[in-house]
């Protein structure tokens, strides 16, 4: 079952939406050109002409050749002493997250480590080691504070904490969770909110790992959840919680307080098979991954669908168990296409580039 492209449909969804219409009548000139990741030669839009297109593909990452840096004369001197560095291959990403400075965090479940991909230099690096050489199982999300990366391994059942630079901090929650899947940090103070998908529930900590509250519970009612899995906070404090077996998208304002929900179980635009990843844009458009659609659907802030991107597939702009989602600063959507062994990443364009 999937939801075909937007403009395809018996009842199609048209683009005319005042956010995405705004984006466009009011932008100078389109997104500032970037070197593509793996994308070669080809351009690839949403909607498809003669529509006016709304989503650009830009490329994908599977492996950090991808990333088509160079290598010095120090690096060459230095694989013949000591032998070659292991290469970053992507196994089954499924947790993705961009910093500000563009470093490109990939939780890997199937290769049990943490790719960091530097946009900008091209420099790549990974890292799993924990305390007393234990490594990361199976890290499935992540989320990035000041300077921090906080990773919950579903397998350890705990959140482990590094610097970004890699090095181990410390882990928490290992007496409190039965099944950890999403988490999302709140700015400013490093509050992180982990999704429960065993306790049906939100579990919320201080950056030092000491528990403060606890939200929801299992049920169908505002602030109940079943099944919660992915977690994302907006630029005005907005927690997104994709509470998949309700088969929607649940969202809480700053102050944990039940704001709105949006989608139900269904094959029509705007429904959802099995929610997964979810983020917004700088526009307040909200995206939100479906792993069994194998698409991206886009929604504006009040929950009304614009847009869908992609099918079930392994080429360009198509997905395979989609998963994690995240959107930067310049409004660059990265999706963590699971079993194609990729990063897809897309351009909004029009409106809110930086």
């Amino acid at each position: 079952m999937r939801v075909p492209q937007a403009d395809n449909q018996e009842h199609p969804v048209r683009l005319g939406a005042v956010v995405f219409a705004l984006a466009l009548a009011t932008a100078g000139c389109g997104p500032e050109e970037i070197s593509p990741v793996g994308a070669g030669k080809m351009r690839l839009v949403w909607p498809e002409p003669p529509e006016q297109p709304h989503i650009q593909y830009l490329g994908a990452i599977s492996t950090e050749t991808d990333m088509h840096r160079r290598r010095s004369l120090l690096e060459g001197f230095g694989e013949l002493l000591f032998g070659k560095k292991p290469e970053g291959v992507l196994v089954a990403p499924y947790g993705v997250a961009v910093d500000s400075t563009g470093v490109l965090f990939v939780a890997d479940s199937g290769g049990g480590v943490i790719h960091a991909f530097d946009l900008k230099t091209r420099d790549y690096r990974q890292f799993s080691a924990l305390a007393q050489g234990a490594t990361l199982q199976k890290p499935i999300g992540l989320a990035l504070g000041a300077d921090r990366v906080y990773v919950v391994d579903s397998t350890l059942r705990q959140v482990c904490v590094f610097q970004k630079s890699g090095q181990f901090l410390f882990a928490f929650g290992q007496d409190r969770f039965q099944r950890p899947a999403g988490i999302a940090c709140r700015s400013g103070k490093d509050i992180v909110y982990v999704a429960d998908a065993g306790k049906h529930t939100l579990e919320v900590f201080d950056r030092d790992g000491k528990l403060l509250r606890g939200m929801g519970s299992r049920g169908l009612g505002p602030g109940q959840f079943n099944f919660p899995t992915h977690l994302s906070i907006d630029s005005t404090g907005r927690l997104y919680v994709s509470d998949t077996l309700n088969y929607r998208i649940q969202v809480f304002g700053p102050d944990d307080r039940f704001l709105t929900t949006f989608g139900q179980q269904g094959d029509r635009p705007g429904n959802f098979a099995h929610p997964c990843g979810v983020a917004s844009d700088t526009l307040g458009n909200i995206y939100v991954t479906d792993r069994q659609f194998e698409n991206v659907q886009i929604f504006d802030a009040q929950g009304n669908i614009l847009m869908a991107l992609g099918q079930e597939g392994t080429a360009p702009g198509e997905f395979w168990l989609p998963a994690g989602i995240c959107v930067d600063l310049r409004n660059r959507i990265y999706v963590a296409d699971s079993f194609n062994k990729r990063v897809q990443i897309f351009q909004l364009l029009g409106g809110g580039n930086k």
